[in-house]
């Protein structure tokens, strides 16, 4: 809220006293206060019902967007822990295989490509535990 007085000389040595005043309203959240909401239901009588159910509405968006995430918080990590279990299995076998074959190389660089983002994974661990 913002008030201010200015005095205005006029003639005969009187004097006017001019006042301007700004108020502003505000609130957070999905519901106005008990007054804007007695405002709004005198502009329509239905405003007040239909900002209940929005809000309602809002807040069973936001509950589901909250267990979503929750959920894969929970599912995303044990996603990437079973492909990283079945990449190295795979490499190993993968290994196995070409080094029993005489492609030694070809072995080696399976193990590598295998287990590379697992040791990524290990340092980047590593990394952010010392934060």
């Amino acid at each position: 809220m913002a008030k201010q007085s200015q005095n205005s000389p006029q003639p005969g040595g009187q004097s006017i006293i001019l006042t301007r005043q700004e108020i502003s309203e505000s609130f957070q959240g999905p519901l106005p206060d008990p007054i804007m909401l007695e405002r709004y239901k005198n502009a329509d009588s239905s405003f007040p019902e239909r900002i209940m159910r929005m809000a309602e509405a809002h807040n069973t968006a936001d509950v589901n967007t909250k267990n979503r995430i929750s959920l894969s918080n929970l599912i995303i990590p044990i996603i990437g822990q079973v492909f990283t279990l079945i990449l190295g299995a795979g490499g190993i076998l993968a290994c196995l295989y070409l080094a029993g074959s005489g492609y030694t190389g070809g072995a080696i660089a399976v193990v590598v490509g295998s287990f590379s983002p697992m040791i990524v994974n290990a340092f980047k661990g590593l990394r952010q535990n010392k934060k």
